[in-house]
Formats: C-alpha cells, structure tokens, sequence
C-alpha cells in the first residue's frame, strides 16, 4: 500500500467521527433549545 492511500485511510476516521460528533451536537442544542422554548423538560 502506498503511503498516501494509508495517510488518507487514517485520517479518514477522525474526521468521520468529528462529522458524526457535530451532527449530534447539533441536534441536542436544537432539542434543547426546542424544548426551553416550550418550557418543557429534555428528558
């Protein structure tokens, strides 16, 4: 394997995971903002 393929395979996955870290963050914020708004409880 090359060098650049296995650079790319490597940090394929901190940015995936950085990716999937925003959209849930996201989407608690926009829940909780949703749920202060209504004066209502997050769980």
């Amino acid at each position: 394997m090359s060098f650049l393929v296995l650079s790319t395979y490597i940090l394929v996955w901190p940015a995936l995971t950085l990716w999937v870290l925003v959209v849930l963050c996201r989407a608690v914020l926009k829940d909780y903002r949703s749920a202060k708004k209504n004066h209502e409880d997050m769980v």
